[in-house]
């Protein structure tokens, strides 16, 4: 997802325009019912996108410890803080 994209989903960037021909409620287009919605499937908001946030956000977890002297993360298992030296307790 580019920057322009990010910015139409969170609804401030929205440029385009959108022509149809309908005959019934049914044929109306997404698009036609909201207001400044120039392209559904690009400033709607899915599920799909969802799940791609999720997943890139579980991906930058935080870490569970931090060294007690310096602050600085320290990763499961680490006997010793690599920042300072510190001997990490173990949980």
């Amino acid at each position: 997802m580019n920057l322009r994209d990010l910015l139409a989903k969170l609804g401030i960037l929205r440029v385009g325009t959108k022509k149809a021909v309908w005959h019934s409620g049914k044929d109306l287009p997404e698009e036609f019912l909201m207001d400044n919605v120039m392209d559904a499937k690009r400033d709607l908001t899915t599920r799909q996108d969802l799940k791609e946030v999720k997943q890139a956000v579980a991906g930058r977890r935080s870490p569970d410890r931090f060294c007690t002297k310096c602050g600085k993360p320290v990763a499961a298992g680490q006997k010793f803080c690599t920042s300072c030296g510190t001997e990490i307790a173990s949980r």
